[in-house]
């Protein structure tokens, strides 16, 4: 039994008798981020097109995140080819 009362079983604590849901992976939230942004970004287009550098910054920021999630992805596939 761990500090605190917790006990890890499954991938899941419990700790007073409750299951907490295990948390998302930082691949996971990157993907909201990447949705959320991919959202604003389209609102912008479609609300606002004459908003072009608020446009170019928001498909800046969704490329360099959906890059960050292709590294990430990259480095967990060769660590499970190891």
């Amino acid at each position: 039994m761990a500090e605190g009362g917790q006990q890890q079983q499954g991938g899941q604590q419990q700790q007073g008798g409750q299951q907490q849901q295990q948390q998302p992976s930082p691949v996971q939230l990157m993907g909201r981020a990447l949705t959320d942004i991919r959202k604003v970004q389209n609102m912008l287009e479609l609300q606002n097109p004459g908003q072009t550098e608020a446009i170019k910054m928001q498909r800046e920021a969704g490329d360099l995140v959906w890059q960050v999630i292709q590294t990430m992805q990259q480095s967990q596939q060769q660590q499970q080819s190891q």
